[in-house]
C-alpha cells in the first residue's frame, strides 16, 4: 500500500548483512561489522610493529599510514606505546561494549526483536523491562554496534510541545490519503483513513477505512468514540475541506455537528501540521507498523488490519513520551500484564521462540 506521493512506492525491504553465527536483517544504514573483528590480536601486534619498523626504516608517512591502514595520528600514537611498552603496547586497550555482560540467549532474543520489529535500543530495553527483564539502552546499544545493526542518524529538533492534564480534554482527528490499493483490471483503487487520538493519553479512540473524504463517514467515527469514550471538550482538526466549509459564512456539516454535541473546534494554522502533531505521529506509526508491512487487498482488509492495530497500540504498544507505558494505562488505568511478545504484530510469528530464549 503506496502513498499519493508516490504510486508505485514499494513497501519496506529487509536488508541483510552477516552477523555472529547467522544472517540477521538490519535497518537501513546499518553499520558493517568491524574489519578487525576475525583478527587474532597476534596478527594485529605483528601488523602494526610491522608498520612502525618500515616507518622507522626510511619509509614515509604516507606510505606507512598506508601500509598499516590508519591515520597519521594512529601511527604516532603506535610509536609512543611501542617506545614505552613494547609489543604489548600494540595491544588494543580494552573499550565499553568490546566484551558482552548480556547472556548469549538473551542476546539472540534481542537481535530477533530487533531484526523484526526495527525498534530503537530504549524501546526494546523498555519492552523487556517491562515484561521483567532488565536492561539498560547502553547494553543494548552496545551489543546493537556489535553486530552491526544500529544506525547513525541526526538528532530531531524539537518543535513546540503541549500536552493536556486528563483524559476527554482535547482530542485530535484528521483524514489521511488517499492510499492505493490493488486492483485486478489495473486501475487505481483508494481508500483513506480517519482517527482518533486522546491528546493526553495518545489512547487512539477510533480508526476506520473510508472510501472517500466526505464527511458522512468521519462523523460516525466520531460518534462512534463519543459512545464509548465519552464527549470530549475540545476537538482539534486541520483545515481540509471535511472539517471546514470553504466559506467562512458557512458551517460545513462537521462544524454544524461539533457545535450541537457543545464541542469547541480548535483548527490549526494553515500549513503548521506540527500543531496537530500527536495524530500526525500516529499516521507515521501507523505506516511503519501496518501499511507498509501488510498486503491489503481491499477497503474490507484495510478496515479489519487497523481495527487490531487498534488494539494492540491502546493496550499493548509503549510510548516513549508516556514513560514507557502504554496509551491505556493513561487513559483509563488499565494495566500493562504481557510477559511475552504474542500481543506485538511484528513478533507474533517468533513469540514462543522468544520465550524459550528468556526462559533459558
Amino acid at each position: 500500500m503506496s502513498l499519493r506521493s508516490d504510486p508505485r512506492r514499494l513497501p519496506r525491504r529487509n536488508h541483510y548483512q552477516e552477523g555472529p553465527d547467522f544472517l540477521f536483517v538490519a535497518t537501513q544504514g546499518g553499520r558493517p561489522m568491524a574489519a578487525d573483528a576475525g583478527r587474532s590480536p597476534a596478527a594485529v601486534v605483528r601488523g602494526r610493529a610491522r608498520t612502525i619498523r618500515l616507518w622507522a626504516e626510511g619509509a614515509s608517512v604516507v606510505d606507512a599510514c598506508g601500509l598499516g591502514g590508519c591515520s597519521r595520528a594512529t601511527l604516532f600514537r603506535w610509536r609512543e606505546r611501542f617506545e614505552r611498552a613494547g609489543l604489548a603496547g600494540l595491544l588494543d586497550r580494552p573499550r565499553p561494549g568490546d566484551a558482552s555482560d548480556l547472556a548469549p540467549d538473551l542476546e539472540r532474543a534481542i537481535l530477533l526483536v530487533r531484526m523484526l520489529s526495527y525498534w530503537n535500543s530504549r524501546r526494546i530495553a523498555a519492552e523487556f523491562g517491562r515484561r521483567g527483564i532488565t536492561l539498560s539502552h547502553g547494553q543494548v546499544d552496545r551489543l546493537l554496534a556489535r553486530s552491526g545493526t544500529n544506525r547513525t542518524s541526526a538528532p530531531r529538533v524539537p518543535g513546540p510541545r503541549y500536552e493536556r492534564t486528563s483524559p476527554n480534554e482535547l482530542w485530535h482527528i484528521d483524514l489521511k490519503g488517499p492510499f492505493y490499493l490493488p486492483s485486478a483490471t489495473g486501475g487505481r483503487r483508494t481508500c483513506h483513513f480517519v482517527a482518533l487520538v486522546d491528546d493526553f493519553s495518545r489512547f487512539l479512540l477510533g480508526i476506520r477505512a473510508v472510501p472517500s473524504r466526505e464527511a458522512l463517514p468521519i462523523l460516525e467515527a466520531l460518534a462512534e468514540a463519543i459512545d464509548l469514550c465519552g464527549v470530549p471538550h475540545e476537538l482539534m482538526t486541520d483545515n481540509g475541506t471535511p472539517f471546514v466549509a470553504v466559506m467562512r459564512s458557512m458551517l460545513s456539516r462537521f462544524q454544524r455537528s461539533l457545535a450541537e454535541l457543545e464541542i469547541r473546534h480548535i483548527r490549526t494554522q494553515v500549513d503548521t501540521p506540527w500543531t496537530n502533531g500527536k495524530i500526525e505521529s500516529f499516521w507515521a506509526t501507523l505506516q511503519a507498523e501496518v501499511l507498509d508491512r501488510q498486503y491489503l487487498a481491499d477497503l474490507a482488509a484495510a478496515d479489519a488490519a487497523v481495527t487490531a492495530y487498534a488494539a494492540y497500540y491502546n493496550y499493548h504498544r509503549l510510548h516513549g513520551e508516556l514513560g514507557w507505558r502504554t496509551p491505556a494505562e493513561r487513559f483509563d488505568g488499565t494495566p500493562f500484564v504481557d510477559r511475552g511478545f504474542e500481543h506485538v504484530p511484528s513478533l507474533v510469528a517468533v513469540a514462543d521462540l522468544l520465550a524459550d530464549l528468556l526462559a533459558a
